[in-house]
């Protein structure tokens, strides 16, 4: 797929361009370990490492341009250089433009919000393959190009955008009609949907949460506001765009006034979608849909009121894209719960256990009042702990969401990455004591995440609920610099026999 450098950037603001604008490039790559020679390679600013220091190693594998905020300062040069005022946002344009605008070529749907993205995600690709459409989604879980699916492991929920860029090639050589994506606010901030042409974006909620990246709420808003803001780009399509709403929200408004043209549903107050008669049972919900077209009776084996809500989300955006409540219903009988998420697991014994992603105060609040509200009467035992690097702040606020939820909880590892997490733990511990948590009572602290699964299964008698929280469907537990292979479910299965 050789393309010239001059086509890959026609109508980006550049500053400077030095060598042959008529360079053919192999590919676009933003990582230097990956670049081979032809490439087009660009040099982006993030978290651990900037990639103007990595110039030289991009030139000596081979790179054919490479783009950058500034020229790098000795070292070998590339023949060719382009100088622009941000990497992150040309990254995206250009990766679009090397695989022939994909996005151009199906409907596409971006679901962002701090809980409940990939279920929404998953769910409004479902709606819309009820309804006879060809749909490729792409979500923190796993990329579904239309027609199979496979493990995400890019280590990002949006991958970075030439892979983005190639994924929804894939999608559309297959004849994928729509596409959906789960965007994040750290792929909105670096810019790798830049250069996505969407059709329909949709908000399920807002909550503090990466508040060690973004600095503020309104900072992390503003992060999330992008993708309603892109609805108002250029249009190649016949599409109008929309963005869909969540108006329980507190941030409604900002989402509403981003938008050119809005679709709103809401569980709480009015909105254009909701529901009702809502009953929640340890199999699955039932409600009544309630939109335009009428009321729809829903039959779904996602746990609780949260999920409830994501199918709204999910069908108010179907519904902008033509689909008909008759396909939410068709959708609602066959989806199973993704991995981890509200994930019951299949043990026999007295008690249930249940493995969910919810990692973040709110997230595990809801998750503890599902468990509540299927298993009356019981008091709910919780395993989880917090990941290193990220919203300090809510280790605190994670005990309490469990406290209030008059949980019995251990405390244990979760995703540490280089901070200690003993460290972790026993900030967790005095959080706890500080609330007036009794230890050995109330909570227990047990490092070692399989012993604390044991711990809990131990705890539990018959009708109890165990859940399970923090990591949902991952594989590993990175730790000091290493992958410790570990996925929550298994290991439970395991313990449980």
């Amino acid at each position: 797929m050789l393309q010239t450098l001059r086509e890959l950037i026609a109508g980006l603001p550049v500053r400077s361009v030095t060598g042959n604008p008529d360079t053919a490039i192999r590919s676009v790559v933003t990582d230097s370990r990956r670049v081979q020679p032809g490439d087009l390679f660009v040099a982006l600013s993030g978290l651990q490492a900037d990639g103007h220091h990595f110039i030289g190693a991009a030139v000596a594998a081979g790179a054919a341009v490479v783009v950058c905020l500034q020229p790098p300062e000795g070292g070998p040069l590339p023949a060719c250089m382009v100088v622009v005022d941000d990497p992150a946002a040309a990254v995206g344009p250009i990766a679009s433009a090397y695989f022939g605008h994909p996005s151009r070529r199906m409907r596409l749907i971006g679901v962002t919000g701090t809980d409940g993205k990939t279920t929404t995600t998953l769910l409004i690709a479902a709606i819309l393959r009820a309804a006879g459409r060809r749909t490729a989604h792409f979500t923190t879980v796993e990329f579904h190009d239309g027609a199979s699916a496979r493990a995400n492991r890019a280590g990002f929920t949006t991958p970075q955008a030439p892979e983005l860029q190639g994924l929804l090639t894939e999608a559309a050589y297959g004849g994928a009609t729509d596409a959906v994506l789960e965007v994040s606010s750290h792929a909105l901030a670096t810019g790798r949907v830049d250069g996505c042409e969407f059709d329909v974006a949709v908000f399920t909620n807002l909550a503090p949460e990466h508040l060690d990246y973004h600095a503020t709420l309104d900072e992390y808003r503003a992060a999330k506001l992008r993708l309603f803001e892109q609805l108002r780009g250029p249009r190649h399509k016949p599409h109008e765009p929309v963005g869909v709403i969540n108006l329980d929200d507190p941030s409604a408004a900002h989402f509403i006034a981003a938008a050119p043209a809005v679709r709103t549903w809401g569980l709480d107050g009015p909105g254009d979608v909701t529901a009702r008669s809502i009953v929640l049972t340890p199999e699955g919900t039932d409600f009544i849909l309630v939109t335009p077209q009428g009321e729809t009776p829903i039959q779904t084996a996602l746990l609780g009121r949260f999920n409830v809500r994501n199918w709204l989300a999910a069908a108010t955006a179907a519904l902008a894209c033509g689909a008909g409540p008759e396909h939410v219903a068709a959708a609602a009988a066959t989806v199973t719960p993704p991995p981890g998420r509200m994930e019951r697991l299949p043990a026999h014994r007295a008690f249930t256990v249940y493995v969910d992603f919810a990692h973040t105060p709110q997230g595990l609040a809801a998750a503890l009042a599902t468990v509540e509200a299927v298993h009356p009467g019981r008091r709910p035992i919780a395993v989880f702990g917090h990941a290193g690097r990220r919203d300090t702040h809510h280790r605190r606020d994670l005990v309490s969401a469990a406290q209030q939820a008059n949980a019995r909880f251990v405390l244990t590892m979760d995703d540490p990455y280089d901070e200690d997490p003993a460290a972790i733990l026993s900030e967790m511990r005095s959080a706890a004591l500080e609330l007036g948590c009794r230890e050995d009572a109330d909570f227990f602290c047990v490092l070692d995440r399989r012993e604390a699964f044991a711990k809990a299964f131990a705890l539990a008698g018959p009708g109890d609920a165990v859940l399970l929280a923090g990591r949902g469907h991952e594989q590993t537990i990175p730790l000091n610099g290493a992958e410790m292979p570990f996925h929550d479910a298994t290991v439970a299965m395991e313990l449980l026999g």
